[in-house]
């Protein structure tokens, strides 16, 4: 499975550890030299809505480590947007991701994907013309740099909050 990541910005913070944006930005060069165009996740997409699901939201790409539930992914003519939520009352790995997001320590979101359809062009990069979606992950290092994830819903409880930093601190 290959990876794509993309940085995240926090726009604004409300009481419910969910958060939205983009997973993917179109028409990009990234890390790696390819560049996803639009149409490139409908069919992936369709075949998640006839499961009746959506892909994981994962920490750092592990599989072992399901953190949140994607609520919606469209393309718009930016690219693959997305709503997620975190389980942040469930999961603990869950709420660390959380505080590091609220305090901007991790700034990336990463698509997990199967290439379908491919185009080399001649200066070297690669269209990605069709994937097979497999998750999107919170990651500390992005590759897609204009992805962003444009909102955040916060745990509004501050003796939460406290209390999850202060298990971070523990863990340094």
């Amino acid at each position: 499975m290959q990876t794509k990541s993309l940085p995240l910005d926090i726009k604004s913070v409300g009481d419910d550890g969910t958060f939205a944006g983009y997973c993917n930005v179109f028409d990009v060069v990234d890390s790696y030299d390819e560049i996803v165009r639009k149409g490139a996740f409908a069919t992936s997409l369709a075949d998640w809505q006839a499961k009746g699901k959506m892909p994981p939201v994962l920490w750092q790409h592990d599989h072992a480590q399901p953190i949140g539930i994607w609520t919606k992914l469209v393309e718009d003519d930016k690219g693959l947007y997305g709503e997620a939520k975190l389980l942040i009352d469930d999961v603990p790995k869950a709420r660390e991701a959380y505080a590091l997001i609220k305090a901007g320590v991790i700034d990336g979101l990463s698509i997990g994907y199967r290439v379908s359809k491919y185009a080399y062009n001649d200066d070297g990069t690669t269209d990605l013309l069709e994937l097979k979606l497999r998750e999107v992950s919170i990651v500390t290092v992005p590759a897609n740099e204009p992805s962003t994830i444009s909102s955040v819903k916060a745990h509004n409880d501050a003796k939460h909050a406290l209390a999850i930093l202060q298990k971070l601190n523990q863990s340094f």
